[in-house]
């Protein structure tokens, strides 16, 4: 293959708290699909002491908006371990295509991803939200 056919993917950055659910998470499920995507992503992931973390850099949980390379307008998602996933309420699995593509990503950096059809796809995340504040409203 060449070079063009083989895009950078562009760093990604990882709490050791987010790296370690998520290598839990994918450590017995077969290598192929998103699953194996996202081992991929956790073994090239640059990982950082919770307060070492790029600003605008994808953990779990957090609120972020971001532009799919096929629609204009950013969407606003959680991304979320499976089990607290909920579409419905904007909460993406991490093992969606869509979760294991942007997390660890950087605001305004882009990755050549996959959908589940195996067409390639653009992702990147325009905001990642300031964390909530515990007692707020």
């Amino acid at each position: 293959m060449t070079k063009s056919t083989l895009p950078v993917r562009p760093d990604i950055f990882l709490s050791a708290q987010d790296h370690d659910a998520l290598s839990r998470l994918v450590g017995d499920m077969p290598g192929d699909g998103v699953a194996g995507m996202l081992q991929e992503e956790l073994e090239r992931a640059v990982i950082c002491e919770p307060g070492d973390l790029p600003k605008g850099a994808v953990p779990l949980n957090r609120w972020l908006h971001y532009i799919d390379g096929r629609a204009s307008d950013p969407r606003r998602i959680q991304i979320v371990l499976p089990a607290d996933a909920d579409i419905d309420a904007g909460k993406v699995s991490v093992l969606s295509h869509v979760g294991a593509g942007l997390i660890g990503l950087i605001e305004g950096h882009t990755i050549a991803w996959t959908d589940p059809s195996g067409a390639a796809r653009s992702l990147t995340p325009v905001m990642v939200e300031d964390p909530e504040i515990p007692g707020g409203d």
